[in-house]
């Protein structure tokens, strides 16, 4: 084993407005943070938190710090924008100084659309759609339980509209303080850790592909893509290495700042959709379905950055779009995933509804059509790259 695996350094960085700290024992260091404080609002899906060990770490943090507590336990994959609005009550009924969001990216993205809502006011769309502006808002201290979505790390939250059916993201806040401990993720399922880990490695391919990613971002990409390539075999064959979900977890909080700083674009536009109307659909199992065959106009439109992130992937990339495509199948496939679209219920009628709300809604259409450099389509083009699918 390489020694750069052996090296798992603790550390701690600030990046936008979000102070971040990494490695085993992170959450150790939140009461520092809670002075003046005397009661927060938990925020956790339905088992990851207490299966992880975090909650029950959390909850003895907080003790020290006689920080009082309440509990929502309630968010679900895929997060309704109700969601949210429930747990602004909660902290208005409750009285919480901030919310402590413990899982991961729909924990979190509820989370930060709460906390708005909770002071300033209005629906969690508004805030999505960016009609309303979460400033000011209540502080969120967020505790990652997974390495996929980096939204630890970035202002971004995904939700899925109540009143349309629509799942859309958008700039909202930065968490105050995030926690990335790598062993909290090792209770996640085999497919989770799967899919966490394909949503970080689509995060850092279409940041670099977006029209105009500068250097940084692709650096950063690059950098994410290399960890993923490299580390997500090694978690399938040793899953109880801390080692290889530090390399996954690291990956997955750079894809966060790859997106803050160079949004994604095509693929996660339509998944988005896909897992809104099917929210049994992992996001990030999503991506992997549907990203083979989409990349092939992602790199035709940005052949320099995707030859460059694919390569980072697969050293043997011939440089096509038809190799674009090759190159994340294999990779999907060599560390066993082959789930498809009619695993979880999604037919042809329902994968063209998704791809005509994709072209219906003003923000995602416009990302579809800006942030891929000469890219014409329209939902029956794209259609027609997605139905081999089914």
């Amino acid at each position: 084993m390489s020694s750069l695996y052996r090296n798992l350094v603790p550390f701690k960085w600030t990046y936008g407005e979000v102070t971040l700290h990494f490695g085993a024992g992170a959450v150790g260091a939140l009461p520092g943070y809670l002075a003046g404080t005397k009661r927060v609002l938990l925020v956790t899906g339905r088992t990851s938190a207490r299966a992880s060990g975090a909650l029950s770490d959390v909850e003895r943090s907080l003790s020290s710090a006689g920080v009082e507590r309440s509990l929502y336990d309630r968010v679900s994959p895929n997060p309704q924008s109700s969601q949210a609005e429930e747990v602004a009550e909660l902290v208005k009924s409750t009285g919480a100084d901030a919310v402590v969001a413990i899982g991961g990216g729909s924990v979190i993205d509820v989370s930060k659309v709460g906390s708005a809502i909770a002071i300033g006011g209005g629906s969690a769309m508004d805030y999505i759609y960016g009609r309303i502006k979460a400033v000011p808002r209540l502080p969120v201290y967020a505790v990652n339980l997974t390495h996929g979505t980096g939204s630890e790390a970035n202002r971004y939250a995904n939700l899925t509209d109540i009143a349309v059916g629509d799942k859309i993201g958008g700039e909202v806040c930065y968490p105050r303080v995030s926690f990335d401990d790598p062993r909290y993720t090792l209770t996640m399922p085999r497919e989770e850790v799967l899919c966490t880990s394909f949503d970080a490695l689509y995060h850092a391919y279409e940041s670099a592909t977006t029209a105009g990613s500068p250097p940084l971002a692709q650096d950063i990409s690059e950098a994410v893509v290399r960890n993923v390539a490299r580390a997500l075999p090694m978690a399938g064959t040793d899953p109880s290495s801390v080692e290889h979900r530090y390399w996954l977890m690291y990956a997955a909080m750079l894809g966060g700042v790859a997106i803050d700083i160079s949004p994604t674009n095509l693929i996660h536009a339509v998944e988005n959709f896909l897992s809104g109307m099917r929210p049994s659909l992992p996001h990030g199992c999503g991506l992997a379905i549907i990203g083979p065959s989409l990349v092939r106009l992602v790199h035709a439109a940005s052949p320099d950055a995707s030859t460059r992130m694919l390569r980072a992937l697969d050293p043997d990339f011939d440089g096509t779009p038809e190799g674009a495509t090759a190159a994340l199948s294999k990779f999907q496939s060599s560390v066993g995933f082959d789930r498809t679209l009619g695993d979880y219920g999604i037919d042809g009628e329902l994968l063209a509804t998704a791809v005509k709300r994709a072209f219906s809604n003003e923000l995602s259409v416009n990302r579809i059509r800006s942030r891929l450099a000469g890219l014409e389509l329209d939902a029956e083009k794209l259609l027609r790259y997605l139905r081999s699918l089914l």
